[in-house]
């Protein structure tokens, strides 16, 4: 009997973590079919609301800022990063994955073909990720959580940015408003973003036609 018991409670969680992981995912289908389609958003002015905590850089808590308000996710992530270099913040990242929250992730081109890049990382962990490839460069420092909180500022998510560069970053809370923006200029840039299999694919190529002549 204990062992039946047992065995039911094992199932009963495990059934529980599956629930969680396809309920975020289907909440990710709905912001894609609601915003994917929609484009940047125009210049909009939105009503100041929920609370804004700021950290600056460098070595005065920016970085654990950051980690602090991933571990609120309780269902999605959007991340959009230019540079991505730190090790906690990718953990962290790591760790929500882990725990059944949705992180997607956009990456400048620049992080695609490193060979001990972010990019690898993420790519290696199983992450959802695509590579912006439409613009000079993807400088966005954004995250997303929960569709009702904002990460962004000039702080890029590296060792750099905690360490030696002097930065800024906002987390906007509880502003679904402000965040609606930021999730349709996530998805509009989704949309224009490939896999990073894509790229490698194309720089393998560029480097044989270059070899052949």
């Amino acid at each position: 009997m204990k062992i039946k018991k047992y065995l039911w409670l094992i199932l009963s969680i495990t059934s529980f973590g599956i629930g969680i992981v396809f309920a975020n995912e289907d909440i990710l289908l709905r912001l894609e079919n609601t915003f994917g389609y929609n484009g940047s958003p125009r210049p909009t002015i939105v009503p100041a609301t929920g609370t804004i905590e700021v950290a600056f850089s460098p070595k005065n808590g920016a970085t654990q800022t950051v980690i602090n308000a991933i571990h609120e996710a309780k269902q999605s992530i959007l991340v959009s990063a230019y540079s991505f270099t730190s090790k906690d913040i990718a953990n962290a990242l790591l760790e929500a994955k882990h725990n059944g929250i949705s992180v997607k992730i956009i990456l400048d081109k620049s992080q695609a073909t490193q060979k001990y890049s972010s990019a690898t990382f993420f790519a290696n962990q199983g992450f959802d990720m695509r590579i912006a490839i439409k613009y000079a460069i993807y400088h966005d420092k954004v995250m997303i959580i929960d569709d009702k909180t904002v990460i962004t500022g000039s702080f890029n998510f590296t060792k750099a940015a905690e360490e030696k560069n002097a930065e800024n970053v906002l987390i906007i809370r509880d502003n679904p408003a402000l965040a609606k923006l930021y999730t349709q200029d996530w998805w509009y840039n989704w949309k224009l973003a490939v896999p990073r299999e894509e790229v490698l694919t194309k720089k393998m190529k560029n480097k044989s036609t270059e070899d052949d002549e």
